[in-house]
């Protein structure tokens, strides 16, 4: 949820930036995956402005008009090989784009037709031979029209050699979960139950006390109630805690886990009533730079990140096991991929304990980080057809564009944000009364595109009766099983 931990952190970003710095890559060639380039990272016009510039995530850079307006990496190659390029950008208008990338002597070139909407992860015709040693990229646009002006936002692009992609794709491929019991639960629920959370009225509790404290068999006999087959619960978050003992997290920070495994009981009491759980992870936010430092989030070598996240990711899996049906991993887009992240590692410890578990990198808007997962997240996304990329009576899963392949999902929120962090504040009403929910929960089930509301949730495991009461009339709505 990057527009909610964006607001959450900002106070704190500039702060944070100054006394750590922003993450800086080694623009090295991964030769045996693929490396990714932000244009964040090149040497481009001051025109050319990040999205979003600080905190923790990378954005796209928007302001690209002009052929002109050239963006530059210096790399280092290991050794002599052809590569394989992407460019994922998205058009602004309705003309055709031709994109080049020109390294040592040579250019490869693609067209962007104007028949494509949002963002898109082009593949340039041809390979790229480069030599070893450092060498210098350059990408740029021209448009067909007569005036050769165009509006583009350009993300990043990718090198992989074309034998690494295949086999980089077939593990994926082989990794995958069955998502049709997915689809069999009809939609789910999310609910940020963080460190932030209040109460209903009152201060907030430390975290550990709410942990104690939290109702779970109340809470699970509200889920049952709106008639959700699965629920999504959040771990991290702004600030980066877990609701359970985790003793690999305890290694790397103190003080940020619990005493009680309020994962392992909400995952019975849910189970209990035919409910499955999903945990929700955050990597790291600007908004708590203490956990930043002792994680290794801003090195260059991400070695310590990426071994402290494996470690706390599989200790959960492997406790577990079936009990936990799948992870939603936010700021995939924005956060692991600018670090070319070890796609195929992460996928396979978010898996440890039960193969058959759905995982998902939550790339917001942006093109899918990965092929390491099972499902899009769809934050945001509140068209069932997703742009008319997934049927009526197909088989659920996205026909074409960045996430192709993937299980379709939405992630919606229901009343007023993603988190109830305001004290003595009730949760705000549905967006929806009971006909619209029922005829768009519809639309979802007609095209096996399964949707998740957040709904806000009080420090002490409590949902809004009014939201509860809105799933319970939209679900007799509904077509039977």
């Amino acid at each position: 949820m990057f527009t909610n931990l964006l607001r959450v952190a900002v106070f704190l970003s500039v702060n944070a930036m100054a006394v750590s710095g922003a993450f800086v890559p080694d623009f090295c060639v991964r030769p045996d995956d693929y490396t990714v380039l932000m244009a964040a990272d090149a040497k481009r016009p001051p025109e050319l402005k990040p999205f979003q510039a600080g905190a923790h995530g990378k954005f796209h850079v928007t302001g690209w008009t002009r052929p002109e307006q050239v963006l530059e990496w210096e790399i280092t190659v290991p050794e002599d090989d052809a590569y394989s390029i992407n460019v994922l950008l998205r058009r602004h208008g309705s003309q055709a784009l031709h994109v080049e990338l020109t390294g040592a002597t040579q250019t490869v070139s693609g067209l962007a037709p104007a028949s494509l909407r949002g963002w898109t992860r082009q593949t340039l015709d041809g390979l790229l031979r480069l030599p070893a040693g450092k060498q210098r990229l350059v990408l740029r646009a021209r448009s067909s029209n007569d005036n050769n002006s165009f509006n583009a936002s350009v993300f990043s692009i990718e090198l992989v050699r074309p034998a690494v992609r295949e086999r980089l794709r077939g593990a994926a491929l082989k990794l995958r979960s069955d998502t049709r019991w997915l689809q069999e639960c009809r939609y789910g629920l999310m609910c940020h139950w963080t460190s932030e959370s209040f109460p209903r009225h009152g201060e907030r509790k430390p975290y550990d006390q709410a942990v104690r404290e939290f109702d779970v068999e109340g809470f699970a006999e509200q889920v049952q109630q709106t008639g959700a087959g699965f629920v999504v619960c959040t771990t991290s978050h702004a600030q980066h805690f877990f609701p359970a003992p985790l003793e690999s997290l305890d290694q790397v920070l103190p003080g940020r886990t619990a005493r009680r495994d309020l994962v392992a009981d909400l995952a019975d009491a849910l189970g209990g009533r035919g409910v499955r759980l999903f945990l929700y992870y955050h990597l790291g936010a600007s908004s708590d730079p203490a956990w930043l430092k002792a994680t290794g989030f801003w090195e260059t070598d991400t070695s310590r990140l990426f071994n402290n996240w494996t470690a706390m990711i599989s200790e959960a899996g492997q406790r577990y096991g079936d009990r936990l049906a799948g992870w939603w991993f936010d700021d995939g887009a924005i956060s692991y991929y600018y670090r070319s992240a070890p796609w195929e590692r992460l996928a396979t410890a978010a898996k440890a304990g039960y193969a058959r578990r759905l995982v998902a990198f939550n790339p917001w808007e942006l093109p899918s980080p990965t092929e390491f997962q099972d499902y899009f997240c769809g934050e945001g996304n509140a068209d069932p057809g997703t742009g008319g990329l997934v049927a009526i009576g197909g088989n659920g899963r996205i026909s074409s564009g960045p996430h192709q392949g993937l299980q379709a999902c939405a992630t919606l929120i229901t009343e007023h944000d993603w988190v109830h962090a305001r004290k003595d504040t009730e949760i705000g009403p549905p967006k929806w009364n009971a006909p619209q929910l029922g005829a768009l929960l519809r639309e979802f089930i007609s095209r096996k595109n399964v949707p998740i509301f957040n709904l806000e949730i009080y420090q002490e495991g409590a949902l809004s009766p009014k939201s509860v009461e809105l799933f319970r009339q939209a679900a007799t709505q509904l077509p039977p099983r």
